[in-house]
């Protein structure tokens, strides 16, 4: 009687919920994550979860309540996935190297801050979407943009391209209306000659 006893408390000691702490801990040490574990971890704040390098569609849906959320280790969503993730105020997908037109139509209402740094290239009706927001947007791995796409990024608050290697005298006047830019040291005296016009 007594070993059954010791065996129904372990068994109920292992049944136990996980604390947010050890489920942010497990979902590091394993690289995975359960709906189950993206539905607790949802409760807080600020999430970095930049172990995972996959999540479903339901994982996403469930993480799009966190306000400050990074995965920065995914390199592909779906646009359902990028659609429940927009509704997050600060959203980092820095391992994403494309998105489609859907994905930044979704993305570009992110409210507060989006970061994808891992894009090399973006389309013309991409910087449209993604310069949508009244909101901080870092585009740090593109290394040169059209005249159109600075016509449209320009109209973003806190702008960062501080990957780009060059700028034409157009693109500079386009992106002098961002109220704070981030650029190549070698590209501001460009940028400060239109802005003191």
């Amino acid at each position: 009687m007594k070993r059954l006893l010791i065996l129904i408390l372990l068994v109920l000691a292992g049944c136990r919920e996980q604390t947010l702490s050890e489920t942010l801990n497990s979902v590091k040490d394993s690289r995975t994550i359960t709906d189950r574990q993206a539905e607790t971890l949802s409760k807080v704040g600020t999430l970095f979860l930049n172990s995972l390098t996959s999540i479903t569609n339901e994982q996403a849906e469930s993480l799009s309540t966190v306000k400050h959320l990074e995965l920065n280790s995914l390199t592909s969503i779906t646009d359902q996935q990028a659609e429940s993730l927009s509704q997050c105020k600060k959203l980092h997908l820095n391992g994403l190297t494309s998105i489609t037109d859907l994905q930044a139509e979704s993305l570009g209402k992110v409210e507060v801050c989006l970061s994808l740094n891992g894009l090399t290239s973006i389309t013309d009706t991409q910087a449209e979407s993604l310069s949508n927001g009244e909101y901080g947007l870092s585009l740090r791995g593109l290394t040169s943009i059209t005249d159109k796409q600075a016509e449209r990024l320009g109209k973003v608050k806190h702008l960062d391209l501080d990957g780009l290697t060059s700028l034409s005298d157009k693109q500079a006047q386009h992106l002098s209306k961002a109220k704070a830019l981030r650029l190549a040291e070698h590209l501001q005296p460009l940028i400060d000659k239109y802005k003191k016009q």
